[in-house]
C-alpha cells in the first residue's frame, strides 16, 4: 500500500516579503499589458515586425527588475531606494512602449495611466514629476533611436478596446494589491500590537521583582545593567517583626503566609509613597534605603526615611487591631534601625545574574540598631537625628554598644512629626472591648469624606438610642468596628464622645 504523498509546507512569508512579491506581479502586469497591446497592433499590421523586439523587451523588462531586486538585496541596499530606481525605469520604458506603439491615443494613455498611477500611489506628487520625466525621455530615445513621427497613428476600435481591457485588468490587479497590502498592514500591526502586549505583561512581572526606580530607569534607558557601583550618601532603613520565629510555630501555616503577606503589602506601599527603595524582604525583615537611584538631597532623604518610620509603626496599630478581630492574639510590634552615612551602592555579582544593593559599615550599622531597639520603637544614628532633629520630635537614649562596632553609638528614638505634634496629630488608633477606630488624616481621600462622616454619625445616633450596632467599616486612611454587645454599659457614653471628636477632626482637617 502506498503511502500519500504530502504537499511540501510553502515558506512562511512576513507582510514585507508578501507586499514585494505582489508588487512585481503588478509590474509584470503592467509590462504584459504593454506588450500585448504592441504585438496586436503588429499583428494587424499598425507597426513594423521589427518591432517584435519591442514586445521581447516589454516581457523581459519585468524579469531584470526582479533580478536587480536581488542582487540588491543581496549586496544589503535599501529596499525603498531601489524601488524608487525602478519606478523611474517603468516609467522610461513605458516612454519608449509609447513610441512603438508611435503615439497612438488610446493605447498610450492606458500606458500613460498604468505607470503614473502606480507613481503616485506609491511615491507620491514628488516622484510623479519625476516619473513625467523619465517618461518623456524614454519618448524621445523611441523618437530618436526608431525614427518614429510624432504625430500620433490612429488605431482601429479593436485596438482601443483591448487596451481598455488591459487597463481594467491592471486596475483591478492594483485594487487587489491595494487591499492586500491593507490586509497584511493591519496583520502587521496586529502583530505589535501583541508583542508590545507580551512586552508590557512581561515588564509588569519582572517589576514586581525590582523597586520601581531601578525597573523605571532600566526601561527609560537611564541606567544600563552592567556591574557597577558608586559611593553616596545614603540614609538605610532596616525593620523585622520581634519575636516572629516563635509566632511562626504558633499560627497555621495558611494564616502566617496571609498574615506576612499583608504586612509586607502595607508596609511596601508606605515606603513606596515616600520613595524608599525597597532592597529586600528576609523573611519577616524589611530593608530599604533612600537616596539612590533618585535622591531629594541628604536631608530631606532623611527626613522622608524616618517619616516613614513613624507612619509604619502607626499603621502598625491598625494591623494589629485588624488581626485581632481575625482571631489572631499574638501581639505583633516591630522594631526599626535607621542610620545615615555613605555607603557602596550599585550592581553587585556576575554579567550573567547581578543584585542592586547596597554595601558597608553604614548598612551594618542600621542593622545594628534596629536589633538593639524594643518593640514599637524607632532608633536613628546621630548622623540621622542631625538631618531630621528640626523636623522630627526626638529622644536621646544616650550611647549603646553595638556588635561590630569598637566605640558606643549615640542613638536617638524618633517618636513623631513635629507638624502632627499635640493638637495637630495625624493619627488616631483605638482599639478596645466592641470598638476599634483608626484614623489618618492625611490618607483619608476627600471624595470618602462625607461617607466616613455620615458613618461616625449614625453609629453614635444608634448607640446612644441603645440600638443594636454590629458595624465593620474600612476605606483608605479610616477604619471603623464596632459591637454594641461587647462595649460596657460605663464605656458606652465615651465611646460615643470619641466617635464625634473623631468627626469634628476628620471634618476640619480633610478639605473637600
Amino acid at each position: 500500500m502506498s503511502t500519500p504523498k504530502h504537499r511540501p509546507r510553502r515558506p512562511y512569508l512576513d507582510p514585507k516579503q508578501r507586499a514585494q512579491r505582489l508588487s512585481n506581479y503588478i509590474r509584470l502586469l503592467a509590462f504584459v499589458v504593454a506588450a500585448t497591446i504592441l504585438f496586436a497592433g503588429i499583428s494587424l499590421g499598425l507597426y513594423p515586425s521589427g518591432f517584435l523586439l519591442g514586445v521581447a523587451g516589454l516581457l523581459a523588462w519585468p524579469l531584470l527588475a526582479q533580478t536587480a531586486v536581488f542582487v540588491a538585496q543581496r549586496k544589503d541596499v535599501r529596499a525603498e531606494r531601489v524601488s524608487r530606481v525602478l519606478m523611474q525605469l517603468d516609467a522610461a520604458v513605458i516612454g519608449v512602449a509609447c513610441a512603438l506603439l508611435q503615439f497612438s491615443v488610446v493605447p498610450s494613455l492606458v500606458l500613460l495611466i498604468i505607470v503614473h498611477a502606480n507613481s503616485v500611489s506609491s511615491g507620491g506628487l514628488q516622484a510623479w514629476l519625476l516619473n513625467l520625466l523619465m517618461t518623456a525621455a524614454g519618448a524621445a530615445v523611441g523618437v530618436l533611436a526608431l525614427g518614429v513621427p510624432l504625430q500620433p497613428t490612429p488605431v482601429p476600435q479593436m485596438l482601443s478596446v483591448l487596451s481598455l481591457v488591459g487597463l481594467g485588468l491592471h486596475v483591478g490587479a492594483s485594487s487587489f494589491y491595494a487591499n492586500h497590502q491593507t490586509r497584511f498592514l493591519r496583520q502587521a500591526q496586529d502583530r505589535v500590537r501583541e508583542q508590545q502586549q507580551q512586552a508590557v505583561d512581561l515588564s509588569r512581572k519582572l517589576a514586581k521583582y525590582l523597586p520601581p526606580q531601578v525597573w523605571g530607569s532600566l526601561f527609560s534607558g537611564k541606567r544600563d545593567a552592567k556591574l557597577e557601583t558608586r559611593r553616596k550618601r545614603l540614609t538605610i532603613f532596616f525593620s523585622d517583626i520581634r519575636g516572629f520565629s516563635t509566632i511562626s510555630e504558633e499560627l497555621p501555616l495558611d494564616t502566617l503566609t496571609r498574615m506576612l503577606n499583608t504586612y509586607l503589602s502595607e508596609m511596601t506601599r508606605i515606603a513606596l509613597r515616600y520613595g524608599g527603595t525597597i532592597d529586600k524582604f528576609i523573611g519577616d525583615a524589611v530593608m530599604v534605603f533612600f537616596g539612590d537611584p533618585k535622591s531629594a538631597g541628604a536631608q530631606e532623604d532623611a527626613f522622608r526615611c524616618v517619616a516613614m518610620a513613624v507612619e509604619m509603626q502607626e499603621y502598625m496599630r491598625f494591623l494589629r487591631m485588624k488581626w485581632r478581630r481575625q482571631g489572631i492574639d499574638q501581639k505583633l510590634e516591630i522594631r526599626i534601625g535607621i542610620n545615615t552615612g555613605f555607603v557602596t551602592v550599585g550592581n553587585f555579582g556576575t554579567d550573567s545574574r547581578m543584585d542592586y544593593t547596597i554595601l558597608g559599615t553604614d548598612v551594618n550599622l542600621a542593622s545594628r540598631l534596629e536589633s538593639a531597639c524594643r518593640p514599637g520603637q524607632v532608633l536613628i544614628s546621630e548622623g540621622t537625628h542631625r538631618l531630621v532633629k528640626d523636623r522630627v520630635r526626638c529622644r536621646s537614649v544616650g550611647e549603646i554598644q553595638v556588635k561590630g562596632f569598637h566605640r558606643p553609638i549615640t542613638v536617638y528614638e524618633a517618636h513623631e512629626l513635629k507638624r502632627n505634634a499635640g493638637s495637630k496629630r495625624r493619627f488616631v488608633t483605638v482599639d478596645s472591648a466592641g470598638l476599634g477606630l483608626h484614623v489618618d488624616l492625611e490618607r483619608i481621600h476627600n471624595f470618602d469624606k462625607t461617607a466616613i462622616l455620615k458613618t461616625l454619625a449614625g453609629c453614635a445616633t444608634d448607640l446612644k438610642n441603645d440600638k443594636p450596632v454590629n458595624l465593620e467599616y474600612e476605606t483608605e486612611g479610616f477604619a471603623l468596628y464596632v459591637d454594641a454587645k461587647r462595649l460596657r454599659e460605663r464605656d458606652q457614653e465615651k465611646v460615643i464622645q470619641m466617635l464625634g471628636q473623631a468627626a469634628q477632626r476628620i471634618q476640619d482637617r480633610v478639605r473637600m
